[in-house]
């Protein structure tokens, strides 16, 4: 039997219900910060030039390099693809990572109005070393944190690092259930080691009596649809969770495979108005997309301990930009012409 086919963008309604209980048992959710998401959401559908007084998800590329090579994020000498078509400096993205200070001064500054902070964007976050710490500062302050990762890296050590830091979520890609068809998309990786790292970690989850969500992220291709089953019962026998979504056609398989949409959404993009963006080197961004977009400008780039995260959130350049997306539409700003998500939620 065939499979549906996977959307180009998933909406994790499942997810969220489960992290939402998550957080409230463990205090991790307030009134306070489901008050805030009601603020944002109807800035967002006024169309308002100020938003609530933070943002509630606050995403952080702690680091954008990367050890797994996928197809449609990089080339062959590991340089990050870039999506402005019309950039000087085209294949050009800088790599770098994020002080640890910096990224805790942020979650501090905004931890008592934000439901999460996303502790990944365009690379592989198990190379952060001072991810654990991250993670544990988050906690402390009753912050919700998830990663997304291609799960290479896990060891005993780092795994349980992160958990019992109290990170929230795992999301784990993959791409193939046996190596011949893995390999298709992820130039650098043993698919049968990545499994054995996946039974590891649900193992000492299950060992810490951790309540951390663990989810595969299966990127579904043509090519790789007949192993849909095996993931199945892969994912059914370690209790974790299963989603799936378009994989996307670049990098090689723009003939074999089918193409993300790319005509522009009529409606207005949420992000300006919920979420907030910063990049590794500091630029505070207006959307997850910026640090694949050269040469596009920030809000401002921050600085440790001497800007104040709330200002900029609803600081000049905000305002401007959403005002120029209330009144003009995506089409108004080139990185978000052809964007088609809708909501807000991590990078994919």
């Amino acid at each position: 039997m065939e499979s549906a086919p996977a959307p180009a963008r998933n909406s994790y309604r499942r997810l969220k219900a489960r992290l939402f209980l998550t957080g409230m048992l463990s205090g991790k959710i307030t009134f306070r910060k489901l008050w805030n998401v009601v603020l944002c959401t109807s800035a967002y559908l006024l169309k308002t030039r100020r938003s609530a007084g933070s943002p509630f998800i606050l995403s952080l590329e702690l680091w954008n390099e990367c050890n797994a090579g996928c197809l449609f994020c990089r080339d062959k000498k590991g340089n990050i693809y870039n999506i402005n078509p019309d950039s000087t400096t085209f294949g050009s993205i800088s790599k770098g990572k994020m002080p640890a200070e910096m990224a805790m001064d942020i979650i501090d500054q905004v931890s008592k109005d934000v439901l999460i902070a996303v502790l990944y964007t365009n690379g592989e976050p198990l190379l952060y070393k001072d991810l654990g710490k991250v993670i544990r500062f988050a906690t402390q302050r009753k912050v919700m944190t998830m990663i997304s990762t291609n799960g290479l890296l896990f060891t005993e050590q780092n795994a349980r690092e992160i958990l019992e830091a109290g990170l929230d979520f795992i999301k784990i890609q993959l791409g193939g259930f046996t190596q011949d068809i893995y390999s298709i998309q992820i130039r650098y990786g043993e698919v049968e080691k990545l499994k054995e790292n996946i039974r590891m970690v649900a193992r000492i989850k299950k060992e810490l009596n951790k309540s951390t969500l663990i989810m595969i992220d299966w990127i579904t291709y043509n090519y790789n649809r007949h192993q849909i089953p095996l993931i199945r019962q892969f994912c059914q026998e370690l209790g974790v969770m299963l989603s799936f979504r378009q994989g996307n056609a670049r990098g090689g398989l723009e003939d074999k495979e089918t193409p993300l949409p790319t005509q522009t959404l009529p409606i207005s993009c949420d992000w300006l108005w919920k979420a907030m963006q910063v990049n590794f080197n500091g630029d505070m961004l207006q959307c997850c997309e910026g640090v694949i977009w050269s040469d596009l400008k920030p809000y401002t780039t921050y600085k440790t301990g001497d800007k104040n995260v709330r200002a900029i959130w609803n600081g000049p350049a905000a305002i401007a930009t959403r005002e120029l997306m209330a009144t003009k539409g995506r089409k108004s700003m080139p990185i978000c012409s052809q964007c088609q998500r809708s909501g807000v939620a991590f990078k994919w």
